[in-house]
C-alpha cells in the first residue's frame, strides 16, 4: 500500500541481530538494482516494513520480529545436531541389536570348544546368526559323537591290547629259567613300553572329558597336593601362596592332574628344586610350577605340548615318559577353560603357568 509519511529506517543493529533481515535486503536489491527504490524500516521497535517503489506508488509488506525469531543459522545447526543425534542413536540401537547375539554366539563357541554338546548355541532371531548357530551346534554334537567313539574304541584297544601283554608277563616269568637274561630283561622293557603307551593315550583321551567343578580351600587342597608330591620327589618342591585364596569352585582332580605332571616333568629333566606358586589377581587364580633345571629353547616352548615330542629323543620311554605329560597338562586345562603357556625366566629353569578366570 502506498503510504505517506517517512519510516525510522532499520538500525544496523538489528540487521545484524536478524541476519535474515540482511538476506532479505541483499535479495531484493539485486531484483530492483536501484537502491532508492527499496527501504527496509522499523517502526515501532520489533515491527519491520519493507517498502518497495512502483512506479509512482510505494508498496509496504509488514512483519513483526516474532516472524524472523528462528535465526537460519541456528535452525541449521540444530536440525544437524538433531540429525546427527537420531542417526548415532539409530546406529546404536542396531549395533546393539546385533552384537548381542554376536557376543552370546562367541561364548557359545567357547563353550562349545570345551564342554561340547552339552553348551547350548542360543537363537537368534537374525536370520545368518540363526542359521549359523543351527550348523554350529550340529558341528558340535558330530565331535561329542566322535570324541565318545574314540574314546569307545581307545578302550576297547586298551582291554584286547593289555590281555596279551599280561599273558607274555606271565610267559617270561615261566620261562625264567630258559631265557637268559638279557633277552628277559629285553621283553620286559618293550611289554613295560607298550604298556605305558597304552596307559599314556587312554589318559590323553580322557583328559577330553569335562570334570564337574566342586568348592575346595585352595590352600588346604594345595598344600595336601605338594605334600604327596614331595614324598615321591627326590628333589624339594616349595609351595608359595598368598593367605587370601579362599574357596573356590574348581575340577579339581584335573588341577592336581596338571600340577603333578609339571612337577614330574621338572623332577625328570634335570631340576634340582621345583616351586609351586599361586597368585590371586581379582577373580582369577594363577599357578606356576617353576624349577631350575635346564630350560626349554625359545623354538621348542610350543612343541613341548605336541603329544610323543621329547627334547631328548634318546631317552627311553620307560625312564624317560612317554611324552605326552605337557600334552596332558594343556589338553586338561584347554577342556576345561583354562590357559597354559610356558614363560621365560630371568633365571634357568622353566616356569609353566596356569591361569583360572
Amino acid at each position: 500500500m502506498a503510504v505517506s509519511t517517512p519510516v525510522r529506517p532499520a538500525s544496523v543493529e538489528s540487521i545484524q541481530a536478524h541476519p535474515y533481515l540482511a538476506l532479505l535486503h541483499e535479495s531484493l536489491h539485486r531484483r530492483l538494482q536501484q537502491e532508492e527504490d527499496l527501504r527496509l524500516s522499523e517502526s515501532p521497535p520489533g515491527q519491520f516494513h519493507v517498502d518497495v517503489r512502483v512506479s509512482e506508488h510505494w508498496l509496504r509488506f509488514s512483519f513483526t520480529k516474532q516472524r524472523i525469531t528462528p535465526r537460519p543459522n541456528r535452525a541449521l545447526i540444530g536440525m544437524a545436531i538433531a540429525t546427527l543425534s537420531t542417526a548415532f542413536l539409530v546406529a546404536f540401537l542396531l549395533a546393539r541389536h546385533v552384537s548381542a547375539p554376536v557376543r552370546a554366539l562367541e561364548a557359545s563357541t567357547h563353550k562349545l570348544a570345551t564342554v561340547g554338546a552339552s553348551a547350548e548355541v542360543p537363537d537368534s532371531d537374525i536370520r545368518e546368526l540363526h542359521n549359523l548357530g543351527r550348523a554350529m551346534q550340529a558341528m558340535a554334537n558330530e565331535v561329542a559323537i566322535q570324541q565318545q567313539h574314540q574314546q569307545v574304541l581307545l578302550a576297547g584297544v586298551s582291554h584286547d591290547l593289555r590281555t596279551p601283554l599280561s599273558r607274555m608277563k606271565m610267559a617270561i616269568g615261566m620261562m625264567e629259567d630258559d631265557l637268559p637274561s638279557t633277552v628277559r630283561q629285553r621283553l620286559e622293557s618293550d611289554i613295560a613300553e607298550m604298556d605305558l603307551l597304552i596307559g599314556a593315550q587312554l589318559t590323553l583321551s580322557r583328559a577330553q572329558q569335562v570334570e564337574a567343578a566342586q568348592p575346595i580351600s585352595i590352600q588346604t587342597v594345595l598344600q595336601e597336593w605338594v605334600d604327596a608330591e614331595q614324598a615321591l620327589s627326590p628333589i624339594p618342591i616349595r609351595l608359595r601362596m598368598s593367605a587370601d585364596l579362599g574357596e573356590r569352585a574348581v575340577a579339581s582332580t584335573a588341577l592336581r592332574r596338571i600340577l603333578g605332571n609339571l612337577i614330574q616333568n621338572a623332577t625328570r629333566y634335570g631340576a634340582t628344586e621345583v616351586q609351586v606358586v599361586v597368585r590371586k589377581r581379582q577373580q582369577r587364580l594363577f599357578f606356576a610350577v617353576r624349577d631350575n633345571g635346564p630350560g626349554i629353547a625359545p623354538e621348542l616352548r610350543d612343541a613341548v605340548f605336541r603329544p610323543f615330542y621329547r627334547i631328548d629323543a634318546s631317552r627311553q620311554r620307560a625312564t624317560g615318559g612317554a611324552g605326552l605329560g605337557l600334552a596332558i597338562a594343556r589338553q586338561l586345562a584347554e577342556t576345561h577353560g583354562w590357559r597354559l603357556r610356558l614363560v621365560n625366566r630371568a633365571k634357568p629353569g622353566c616356569a609353566f603357568w596356569l591361569c583360572m578366570d
